[in-house]
């Protein structure tokens, strides 16, 4: 990523920060008051966004998983000089042993998270737990076999340089879905209806015991994982206008998602703002340091060219 990319997104990423920042404290006197006035109930853009909201960030962590099973490199099994030492056999060994357990690891990660793509669609379509996991399995099955397919028809270049941005989604994907049933359990803060029809109401930095899974918003933070696809728009030299229109559409459908949130009793301003600060937060975290890694390399590698 050229200097002044990086300048543009570390740019973009204070202004999302700083924007959430702003509704974060709105909530803070309001939460109440723009519950009530938003709620609407069960609509169209309720149930959409119930069903689509989650799956940008782990249609990004499947995508990532594609790349990275498709990227790791078999160890070379044949002897260069004939014979080889015990030390050495064993090392090979371990080498294939690795080999396979990292691909195992993409297959089931990509897998996983395609499934988890499709969750609340299939929720929303069947009541029967059983039935509506089958079908998620079903489907991420698919999804990432599809992946797998599609990869080998782009550049093999391409695909190289979208391996540190697969190791950096996967890490965000896994730390956002980690801390957001973690502080769900935490925090325990009730639902808007459910305050409604009796529940305690708690501001969104005091923890409560009633057990709700108000505070953080998983769609508001997951809805977020739309902006990991942003690094692969440097892999081609497309006109800006094509880079407009993703962060156009990017910025709908977040807003969107999170309006639909509200108005369906789901979630208050303050649990919507703070799962978009603390998806930002990961994603910016995580992509910065293992894009640092990434540029360490590349100079080190030129430094020992010279």
């Amino acid at each position: 990523m050229r200097r002044m990319s990086l300048k543009k997104v570390v740019f973009a990423q204070v202004i999302l920060l700083v924007l959430f920042a702003v509704l974060l404290a709105v909530g803070s006197v309001y939460d109440r008051l723009i519950a009530e006035k938003l709620y609407t109930g069960e609509g169209f853009i309720v149930l959409s966004t119930e069903a689509l909201g989650k799956m940008p960030l782990f249609l990004a962590g499947s995508l990532a998983c594609a790349v990275a099973f498709y990227t790791v490199k078999k160890p070379d099994s044949e002897a260069k000089d004939g014979e080889v030492s015990a030390k050495t056999a064993d090392k090979k060994r371990a080498d294939t042993a690795w080999y396979a357990i990292k691909k195992v690891a993409f297959c089931l990660g990509g897998a996983a998270c395609a499934a988890f793509m499709f969750k609340d669609v299939f929720d929303l379509i069947t009541e029967e737990s059983l039935m509506s996991l089958a079908m998620c399995g079903m489907a991420g099955v698919a999804l990432f076999v599809f992946f797998t397919i599609i990869l080998p028809r782009v550049p093999r270049e391409k695909i190289e340089r979208a391996k540190y941005w697969a190791i950096a989604v996967i890490i965000a994907v896994v730390l956002i879905a980690a801390l957001t049933q973690g502080v769900k359990m935490l925090w325990g803060r009730a639902r808007p209806f459910e305050v409604a029809e009796g529940a305690p109401f708690t501001a969104w930095y005091t923890p409560s015991d009633f057990g709700g899974e108000s505070f953080f918003s998983g769609h508001a933070a997951c809805c977020m994982g739309i902006l990991l696809f942003a690094p692969l728009l440097t892999l081609n030299d497309d006109e800006p206008v094509y880079r407009v229109i993703y962060f156009i559409l990017s910025f709908v459908f977040i807003a969107c998602t999170m309006l639909g949130r509200l108005m369906g009793g789901h979630h208050y301003l303050t649990d919507v703002a703070a799962g978009a600060i603390i998806s930002i937060a990961v994603m910016s975290v995580v992509c910065d340091a293992v894009f640092c890694i990434r540029r360490g390399k590349t100079q080190g590698h030129t430094e020992k060219d010279k």
